[in-house]
């Protein structure tokens, strides 16, 4: 996984648009889309720019981006995460998760508790 995927699923967990977080950075949407795509890669001053406004750290970024891009698929990194923590869906998912009550919170895991032991039996 390269850097701009990382930056990329970091914005869409957070719920910001691209023109939100070029904006925040000082920048053109359309150059951080292509750092995003991996077309362009960021300039250690943008890198650190960008951390910021994600709210987290450029060694964090690098992290993910070698951990998840070139380990085994059961293989974890320093977050807990693996390659199916940075699909569209479960951004989507941890995004939703975190609008609801705590109460509404167990009982979204004990209803994935539930899938997966009937998924299992399948």
């Amino acid at each position: 996984m390269d850097i701009g995927r990382v930056i990329r699923a970091l914005r869409q967990e957070k719920g910001q648009t691209l023109e939100q977080i070029a904006l925040a950075i000082g920048t053109d949407p359309s150059n951080l889309s292509r750092i995003e795509r991996g077309v362009q890669q960021p300039a250690a001053s943008s890198l650190r720019t960008i951390a910021a406004a994600l709210g987290t750290t450029v060694a964090a970024l690098h992290v993910r981006a070698e951990d998840v891009g070139h380990a085994p698929k059961k293989k974890r990194d320093m977050f807990g995460a693996d390659e199916a923590d940075y699909t569209s869906e479960s951004i989507q998912l941890r995004r939703n998760f975190r609008t609801l009550t705590p109460e509404n919170k167990r009982l979204v895991v004990d209803f994935v508790k539930l899938l997966n032991r009937t998924q299992n039996r399948q």
